[in-house]
């Protein structure tokens, strides 16, 4: 599946994308996976990024708790915390790196402290970014999937992080939002 732009929007000297379609194809220096604590991908977002990146999500899986064990010293993440691991065969693409983030469980309910959470979650791989020198990053709707937060929640806070994140940014000069069905593209629209 391509990927399409479907809005832009500045923040700061950020310029600011809704894409549809599939992160895999977004060609960002770094794309960011929506992950569990423990970096097994076994669903969603998760899964296809593994599968994308070598092949095979369960040899991907073991190449991200080992980064984890050296990055984190452990064997979870908490949220704001960041694993990065290689793109491996989406670097043809142009994709250099997947940093792993962890967001909230909502499971459909909302509050200051889900939002905290998922705060941390955007801003985690932003600042990786910027630390890396990078100029694109690529992200999922974090938590809008089978974590059950609000969509429109999500994109909020997204946009939040991204505005906070561009006080400061040098080297970012692009984010992405990619989102794989159209009716969320849809809701996420209204609110860029």
């Amino acid at each position: 599946m391509a990927v399409e732009e479907v809005k832009e929007i500045k923040v700061g000297k950020i310029s600011v994308k809704l894409v549809q379609g599939d992160i895999t194809a977004y060609p960002a220096n770094a794309i960011v996976n929506a992950a569990n604590k423990h970096l097994e991908h076994g669903g969603g977002v998760a899964y296809a990024i593994a599968k994308a990146c070598a092949g095979n999500a369960a040899e991907y899986t073991r190449i991200s708790k080992e980064a984890m064990k050296q990055q984190i010293g452990r064997s979870y993440i908490d949220h704001g915390e960041v694993v990065v691991t290689p793109a491996m065969k989406l670097e043809d693409r142009g994709i250099k790196y997947v940093i792993h983030t962890v967001g909230p469980i909502c499971s459909g309910k909302w509050d200051d402290s889900f939002k905290d959470k998922l705060y941390k979650a955007f801003k985690g791989p932003l600042d990786k970014a910027e630390e890396l020198e990078l100029n694109s990053i690529a992200f999922p709707a974090v938590s809008a999937g089978i974590y059950g937060c609000p969509l429109e929640e999500v994109v909020k806070t997204f946009i939040e992080a991204v505005r906070d994140f561009s006080e400061k940014a040098s080297n970012v000069n692009e984010v992405a939002l990619v989102i794989f069905d159209k009716e969320s593209v849809e809701v996420a629209k209204k609110i860029f």
